[in-house]
């Protein structure tokens, strides 16, 4: 019995890599799961602000969306904003009022489908954060993250992902802009 060749299929694209950041209390960390978003979103009066953003932008009628986040607000209704990268900066819209359940809604459908909610209602504006002097700049290389990289990391990253040694990478720079490769 003569065997048959099985050919592995690769996939046309790699998968999508997120990253949660917090604005205070916690590191970001590249292994998101549903779990952790929940318990940030739960605990945002802890954090002040939490962040969902991925390292290829997701296409949408609106642009091309890097991420989604919940502010804490004194009024006690969370804002949520969904961004998305324009050539000089980000793109904001922005709507408070909704239920932290409804909010960790939004952000497993972004996490799971790569969804965004119904934004054409909400206040849209240009975003320009400030960072702190002391923010490090981040590498995030497949599912790992590096701290405290030099420019020969990032040069290294890139051409292991030339080699085709790694499917994504981005770098966080301060101010949460990024810069992504794939």
């Amino acid at each position: 019995m003569k065997k048959q060749k099985i050919e592995k299929i690769e996939p046309s694209e790699p998968s999508m890599q997120f990253v949660l950041n917090y604005s205070e209390g916690r590191e970001q960390t590249s292994r998101v799961s549903k779990e952790e978003i929940r318990r940030a979103i739960e605990n945002l009066d802890k954090y002040g602000d939490v962040w969902l953003s991925n390292c290829r932008t997701v296409i949408t009628p609106y642009g091309n969306c890097s991420g989604i986040s919940c502010m804490a607000v004194p009024d006690g209704n969370p804002q949520v904003a969904v961004y998305f990268a324009m050539t000089d900066g980000l793109m904001r819209y922005v709507c408070g009022g909704y239920r932290s359940d409804d909010i960790v809604r939004m952000f497993y459908n972004y996490f799971e489908r790569l969804e965004i909610p119904e934004i054409s209602d909400w206040e849209k504006g240009h975003y320009t954060p400030v960072p702190p002097d002391d923010e490090p700049y981040y590498l995030y290389v497949d599912n790992e993250e590096y701290k405290y990289i030099t420019y020969e990391d990032v040069l290294a990253a890139l051409e292991n992902l030339e080699a085709g040694k790694c499917t994504l990478m981005l770098l966080k720079t301060p101010a949460a802009r990024t810069v992504i490769w794939k």
